[in-house]
């Protein structure tokens, strides 16, 4: 396979890539999928084989985030694929506007590496979204319902932060919900019903999400503000602000294994989720909805930390509880002090 090195068409800068093979799929694409890698060469693999089997002329560009593991040499082998390699990790956000800048469908599929499309429903998906198109909606993202590996549904649609239901969805509340409700068999309170058919919502997670070309380019993409977490709902959040529908359809399946990554990354992953949710409190809200947000959020890691210092007393020497801890002590400082700004 013929390598390459080209100019990021936005960046201007050197990068790595790899050419296509001679393949039809190429030529006149129905659809192309962007899928993120770092460190994720494995789940990357088994995704883009799921994508072989759909039987649908498909334009795949993995963009590659850099880490020392050099992960991207894992997918170099593989000549179906435009293989993007960052100089450096730009996060997801923009790593997936940098694969954009490489597609020629007029629809772009975003995936996660850890997702897997079951035979035929790239086509379904694709279709029901010509289908919306064609009424007249206006579509920013169709998004499916995403599976556990074991057929459960995984929640994927949210409303807006606000006071309330980031109790019910991301408190240390809702955990001690969920673990209740698995344990007694409570049915969960969903805002949007599974139901039948497509139905407009909020946002959606950005672990599967189809994108008309053009509603991509009225809002630019992913914002630049984010490196990791929260830049699908600022999408979402821009999209509608600009007349654009929030699509959910439960209908589509696609699996989401969610991977397990280590403790230390869950928990740099937690303080990166919260300092994205800052940065988005001030990209859209006045400033009474942010200090409403802020408020549970500090009520919550409040709570975090009388919990898992209780929880050392009895583990003095647990080092993820330490990080855990300081973890919350970093996302209690940094919403105290921006509480009423």
């Amino acid at each position: 396979m013929e390598k390459r090195v080209a100019t990021d068409p936005s960046e201007n800068s050197p990068i790595t890539t790899t050419t296509y093979s001679d393949s039809p799929r190429l030529e006149h694409p129905d659809v192309t999928v962007i899928i993120v890698n770092f460190e994720t060469s494995e789940y990357t693999r088994r995704c883009l084989a799921s994508l072989r089997q759909q039987e649908l002329p498909v334009q795949t560009i993995v963009v590659d985030n850099p880490s020392p593991k050099n992960d991207a040499e894992n997918l170099a082998d593989l000549d179906d694929i435009l293989l993007v390699r960052n100089s450096e990790n730009i996060g997801y956000g923009q790593a997936c506007n940098r694969g954009f800048s490489y597609a020629t469908a007029d629809i772009v599929c975003i995936l996660n590496p850890d997702t897997v499309v079951p035979s035929g429903m790239l086509r379904a998906w694709l279709e029901k979204m010509k289908m919306e198109c064609a009424k007249g909606v206006k579509v920013g993202i169709l998004a499916p319902s995403l599976l556990n590996e074991n057929g459960t549904r995984q929640r994927s649609t949210y409303g807006f932060p606000n006071f309330f239901n980031y109790w019910l969805h991301h408190s240390l509340l809702a955990g001690i919900l969920k673990t209740l409700r698995k344990k007694f068999r409570i049915p969960t309170f969903r805002l949007f019903p599974w139901g039948n058919g497509i139905k407009e919502v909020p946002w959606v997670m950005g672990s599967a999400m189809m994108i008309p070309r053009s509603a991509w380019e009225a809002v630019g993409g992913f914002s630049n503000l984010f490196f990791l977490y929260a830049e699908d709902m600022d999408l979402c959040f821009r999209l509608r602000a600009c007349g654009y529908s929030i699509l959910f359809d439960p209908s589509l399946e696609i699996i989401h294994t969610q991977g397990n990554p280590p403790a230390e990354k869950r928990d740099l992953a937690i303080r990166r989720l919260f300092d994205s949710l800052e940065i988005f409190l001030r990209a859209h809200y006045n400033r009474w909805q942010r200090i409403a947000v802020r408020s549970a959020v500090v009520l919550d890691m409040a709570l975090r930390i009388l919990l898992f210092s209780a929880v050392r007393l009895w583990r003095p020497h647990s080092t993820l509880t330490q990080k855990r801890l300081e973890g919350y002590h970093h996302i209690l400082r940094s919403y105290v002090r921006n509480l009423r700004r």
